[in-house]
């Protein structure tokens, strides 16, 4: 199976307190995702960080990135 490491704008959550301007600058967060390619379709790409070599139709860890959100990604063979 293909390898895809794919570079993706992800959104974050705190259940901390802050301050109103603090939150105010808040970014996403720049994050790398390796897995095994699933698919690619219109909407984005499909990874899974796990498949079972003898029963290769199943996979665990499954990872849905839009294509609005990624800024690179990579195959390796």
């Amino acid at each position: 199976m293909t390898v895809v490491e794919v570079e993706w704008l992800d959104a974050w959550a705190s259940v901390e307190s802050t301050s109103i301007k603090k939150a105010q600058s808040n970014r996403p967060e720049l994050t790398r995702t390796i897995g095994y390619l699933i698919a690619e379709n219109d909407d984005g790409i499909t990874i899974a960080t796990d498949i079972y070599p003898r029963s290769p139709k199943q996979a665990k860890i499954i990872n849905f990135i839009p294509w609005g959100i990624i800024s690179g990604y990579w195959f390796y063979q």
